[in-house]
């Protein structure tokens, strides 16, 4: 976890290019699909137009060439979660509640999915929230390294092109993505823990 954490996402994206894509070709690097396969027009998400078209060879076109990136980026996201996690549940093995369950004779697995993942999970909820800023940032290089259109590369050739509005309105963006989701994190602790819903 610790190698993990210390690679950031757009080495990762490198690191995979070059093995997964140069030395080893398994999957495409480069932009959304194939130039062979017609852009679809309907919500601008490449996944879901395609099947709104019906077009699994373009869909699974799509979803090779999404695989890379979204790896690159779960690899430099993902161990500082884990960390976490693992911390809470060390933590969360030592309460009484767990102690009782394994003397009822329940299965450690049993034990941590039905009794500490829950309370494990509060630490690591506020973790992801606040994460996903550093997703966003990781994206815009990520874009940049797969030729990716997005945000990210719109938001690069902005800043390139001085095009200050473009940039205030992408930042906006950003800021309302982040906001939602830290709301749905939120909210999530009331499904998670009961006894906040009076809070």
């Amino acid at each position: 976890m610790v190698l993990l954490i210390s690679v950031p996402s757009f080495l990762w994206g490198i690191f995979l290019m070059l093995l997964l894509g140069v030395m080893w070709p398994v999957l495409p690097f480069s932009d959304r699909f194939g130039a062979d396969i017609a852009p679809p027009r309907v919500t601008g998400f490449a996944l879901i137009d395609f099947l709104l078209r019906g077009d699994l060879h373009a869909w699974g076109n799509a979803f090779e060439h999404l695989v890379l990136p979204a790896l690159s980026l779960a690899l430099g996201f993902a161990p500082l979660i884990i960390r976490v996690l693992r911390a809470s549940l060390l933590e969360a093995s030592g309460e009484q509640y767990a102690m009782v369950a394994r003397l009822r004779g329940q299965s450690d697995t049993r034990i941590v999915l039905r009794h500490m993942l829950k309370n494990a999970a509060l630490p690591t909820l506020t973790l992801i929230g606040v994460q996903f800023g550093f997703l966003f940032g990781g994206t815009l290089l990520i874009e940049m390294i797969f030729s990716f259109p997005g945000l990210g590369n719109l938001m690069v050739q902005a800043v390139r092109n001085h095009d200050l509005p473009l940039i205030q309105g992408i930042a906006l963006v950003f800021c309302v993505i982040i906001l939602v989701i830290n709301t749905c994190v939120d909210c999530l602790y009331a499904v998670v823990n009961p006894r906040l819903r009076d809070a």
